[in-house]
């Protein structure tokens, strides 16, 4: 006997709770998941994705599952500038964040506002205090749910790993999410990061002694954060850190709830390398006072030395990787998931005379690791295609929204990767961070760098020349005329911030900026 036919209100309840059904449905099926994971200072050459680099066996394993991009670069060699980029699909001179400490316009838009208008859960940890938002909604912030800084300055894989596990708990599993998680290993100051680290340990190690007596002893290879609870008198004391080595004091406090602890150097200084610092705190308080005492100091390795670390804090970073992946497949999200993993920057090592980053636009700065990873390990020729070609950190939140089969991002410069393009990477760098400013644009053969100050520009072909060594402007500059006109036009138009606030500089300055 057949099933009477629903009419009238009835037939507009069913028909309106299977739209609803179907609309979840489609969400759950339709709409992956977004994953991003960056990597702070991992430089492209520190991992291998084509051979298989047993130091980092998970994101190799990633890499297997997706497309490993080999020509991929970033538009800035600093933390803020790169991910503003990253995240909106325009260059730097576009966003106009130049530096870290800055605000992100409220009208460049960002990935995460863009998934969220689309449905999407939206949540980011992050690791390095660059990227915590000038102010509530002005900065990388905007568009997420939830934004968890942590406490740290510099936070280990091992506490962001903790924090990325809490952020999947708190998304609700029946919507689709966009997860950014952050990862400052393998920042400055490099620790031998156990049980990773292969070089030779350092015994490196500060003492701490107030008016005379030893109380205690900080390791400065290994995340040399120190902290003392003590009761102190009121009336001034002397602070003594001395070590075998010579060492930085990043950042040091003297916290009481109940009265003012001031403090002022007496020997050394903040960032300055010692072998002893000094300090005088001094208490107006009446009474005893219970103070608690924070140093954060590391010591000074040679370049062989802290090679060794990077290598050690990368492993970290893998580590943190496959601990993500492992959380995504416990709770049966992985299948349904796109990611996408990479670096803000990369590092140098020694290279050009320089240790860090910031300070130019060569390609150990430039160069980053990136795997795009679609759900259910599909394939792509369109993606595939563009494995070995140059591809940049603009590109990236384009052929996100386009494999999504969404827009909302536009108007960006990047191009999607889901299409043919030839591109032409553009990078700066600009104090107050960067000594002098620099632009450069770069393709699969030539490398322009234009410096303002100087009116001066650096050529070098790239394929005999990988390592920049060999400055050919003087004889082939005439083949990227055009370039030079451009770089010109772009650095008369550039107008970076160089203002900050006090607080603002002492927490950079911590990070070594």
């Amino acid at each position: 006997m057949p099933l009477p036919k629903p009419t009238g209100p009835a037939l507009g309840s069913l028909l309106a709770g299977l739209s609803v059904a179907l609309f979840v449905g489609m969400l759950r099926e339709e709409r992956p998941n977004v994953v991003f994971v960056v990597v702070d200072t991992l430089r492209a050459d520190a991992i291998s994705t084509a051979l298989g680099n047993p130091d980092t066996p998970h994101l190799a394993e990633l890499a297997a599952g997706g497309v490993a991009f080999r020509e991929a670069f970033t538009h800035a060699p600093m933390t803020l500038p790169a991910h503003a980029s990253l995240f909106s699909g325009r260059h730097p001179y576009e966003t106009g964040v130049y530096n870290n400490g800055e605000p992100v316009p409220a009208d460049v838009p960002l990935l995460a506002e863009t998934l969220r208008g689309h449905g999407y859960q939206t949540s980011a940890v992050v690791s390095l205090a660059t990227l915590w938002p000038h102010a509530p909604g002005r900065g990388l912030d905007r568009g997420f749910d939830r934004f968890d800084t942590g406490s740290l300055e510099i936070a280990p894989a091992e506490d962001t790993e903790e924090r990325v596990a809490q952020a999947l708990d708190a998304l609700d599993p029946d919507r689709p999410f966009f997860l950014f998680a952050h990862f400052a290993d393998p920042h400055e100051p490099y620790d031998q990061h156990a049980p990773w680290f292969e070089g030779e340990e350092s015994p490196s190690r500060a003492e701490a002694w107030l008016d005379g007596e030893r109380v205690g002893v900080v390791p400065t290879s290994s995340a040399g954060r120190w902290e003392l609870e003590l009761e102190l008198t009121p009336g001034k004391h002397e602070l003594v850190l001395r070590s075998e080595d010579e060492f930085k004091l990043r950042s040091f406090e003297a916290v009481c709830r109940e009265a003012e602890v001031a403090t002022r150097f007496l020997r050394g200084e903040l960032l300055r390398p010692e072998e002893e610092v000094t300090l005088e705190l001094s208490m107006e308080s009446g009474e005893v006072r219970q103070v608690t005492l924070r140093a954060w100091l590391n010591d000074l390795p040679s370049t062989r030395e802290l090679q060794a670390r990077y290598a050690s804090e990368v492993r970290a970073a893998d580590a943190a990787l496959g601990a993500l992946v492992r959380e995504l497949r416990s709770r049966g999200l992985w299948e349904n998931t796109l990611v996408v993993f990479t670096a803000d920057h990369g590092e140098a090592l020694g290279e050009h005379g320089t240790v860090g980053h910031v300070v130019n636009l060569y390609d150990e700065l430039l160069h980053v690791p990136l795997v795009l990873r679609l759900p259910h390990d599909r394939r792509d020729p369109e993606l595939e295609a563009a494995e070995r070609a140059l591809v940049r950190h603009v590109d990236v939140a384009p052929t996100v929204l386009d494999s999504l089969g969404l827009g909302g991002l536009e108007p960006t410069s990047g191009e999607s990767l889901l299409g043919p393009g030839e591109r032409v990477l553009m990078a700066e760098t600009h104090p107050p961070e960067a000594p002098r400013a620099l632009h450069a644009l770069r393709d699969e053969t030539y490398k322009l760098v234009y410096d303002p100050g100087e009116d001066d520009f650096e050529m070098y072909r790239l394929g005999p020349d990988p390592l920049e060594l060999d400055d050919v402007f003087a004889h082939q500059g005439h083949l990227r005329e055009t370039w030079q006109l451009v770089l010109r036009k772009l650095a008369d138009q550039v107008e970076p911030q160089t203002a900050r606030d006090e607080g603002l500089q002492r927490r950079l300055s911590a990070l070594g900026y």
